[in-house]
C-alpha cells in the first residue's frame, strides 16, 4: 500500500529541484531558460503536461525540453516530470471561495478585476512559499548588526516601508536611496555581520544587482525579494524570497510583497519582545514630549 508523502517531503523535493535548476540556469541557452523559468514558477503544472503541450505553451521545440531535462541529469523529460509530480504539495492553500464571490459581481468592474488579480498573486505566493527560507531570513535579521534595504522605483517604496517596520521592532535598519550617490557607495561601510535586503522586480535594475554583488563580496548577507527564482539578483543572494507581482498595469503589484514584509516583521516581533517594549516606549515618549500627537 502506498503511503502518503508528507508536506515537508514535498517541499524538500521541490527545493532540491529548484536548486538544481538555478545551479545550471546561467549556462542554459535562451530557449532552455524558458523551460527553467516555467518550472521554477509553476512546478505543479509541469507534472500534468506532455512535451507537445509544453512545447506549444512555451513556443520551444520538443528536443529543447528533452535537452533541458538531460542538462539537469535526467534520462529525459519523463523522469523530470515524475520528480515534479512527486513534489506536489499536499496542503496548498487557495482562495477559491473569495474568487467565487468576486465572480458573482460585475465581471468588467475595474475594482473586481484588480482584487481578483491581487488574490491570485497572494495565493500563488503562499502556494510556493518556502517556510525554511522565511525562518532563515528572520534569524538573519535578528542577528544583524545593521540592515540596509534598497530598491529602485516601486522597490524604493518597499525598501522604505520595510526599514520603517524593522525599526519599529528594534532592528536597526536604514533604507538607502539611489541618486547622486550610487548604492555601491552607500554600502561602502557594509561588512560581515550586516544584512542587505534588495528588492528587485521587472524591469530589473542593474544598479541594484551590482550593489547586491558588491555587498556579498564585502561579507554582508544579502536577502533578495523578487518575483522569480531566476531573476538576476538571486545569483548574488544568500536567501531569496519570491512573491508574485503580476499587475494589470505596467508597474508591479505590491500586495503580496507587503504581506510578506508584514509576516517577517511580525515574526521578529514575536521573537524579540524584550527589545521591542523599551523601543516602543521610548518612541512614544519622544513623540509626546515633542508634541507630535494631535490633541
Amino acid at each position: 500500500m502506498k503511503t502518503a508523502v508528507s508536506s515537508s517531503s514535498h517541499l524538500s523535493v521541490q527545493k532540491a529541484l529548484h536548486r538544481k535548476i538555478l545551479d545550471t540556469f546561467q549556462d542554459l541557452p535562451a530557449n532552455q531558460q524558458k523551460v527553467a523559468n516555467y518550472i521554477l514558477n509553476q512546478p505543479n503544472e509541469l507534472a500534468f503536461l506532455t512535451t507537445d503541450l509544453l512545447a506549444r505553451k512555451l513556443s520551444v521545440s520538443k528536443p529543447t525540453i528533452v535537452r533541458f531535462a538531460r542538462s539537469l541529469g535526467y534520462e529525459g523529460f519523463a523522469d523530470l516530470q515524475k520528480e515534479c509530480l512527486g513534489a506536489l504539495q499536499a496542503d496548498l492553500s487557495n482562495v477559491n471561495k473569495y474568487m467565487g464571490e468576486l465572480k458573482r459581481q460585475t465581471q468588467n468592474e475595474a475594482l473586481t478585476r484588480v482584487v481578483e488579480a491581487e488574490l491570485r498573486n497572494i495565493d500563488e505566493t503562499l502556494n510556493h512559499f518556502d517556510r525554511t527560507v522565511f525562518n532563515d531570513v528572520v534569524s538573519l535579521l535578528l542577528r544583524a548588526k545593521h540592515v540596509y534595504t534598497m530598491g529602485i522605483g516601486v522597490s524604493s517604496l518597499l525598501s522604505q516601508f520595510f526599514a520603517y517596520e524593522l525599526n519599529q521592532v528594534a532592528v536597526h535598519a536604514r533604507s538607502i536611496s539611489s541618486g547622486p550617490t550610487r548604492f555601491v557607495e552607500l554600502l561602502g561601510l557594509a561588512h560581515k555581520g550586516d544584512v542587505v535586503v534588495a528588492f528587485s522586480f521587472p524591469p530589473y535594475s542593474r544598479e541594484t544587482v551590482e550593489a547586491a554583488k558588491f555587498a556579498r563580496e564585502r561579507g554582508a548577507e544579502v536577502i533578495a525579494i523578487t518575483d522569480i527564482r531566476s531573476s538576476p539578483i538571486t545569483f548574488h543572494a544568500s536567501q531569496v524570497i519570491v512573491g508574485r507581482t503580476k499587475n494589470m498595469l505596467y508597474t508591479n503589484s505590491v500586495a503580496a510583497i507587503t504581506i510578506l514584509i508584514n509576516a517577517i516583521v511580525t515574526e521578529i516581533a514575536l521573537k524579540n519582545k524584550k527589545a521591542i517594549t523599551p523601543t516602543i516606549e521610548a518612541i512614544s515618549r519622544a513623540m509626546r514630549d515633542t508634541d507630535q500627537y494631535l490633541p
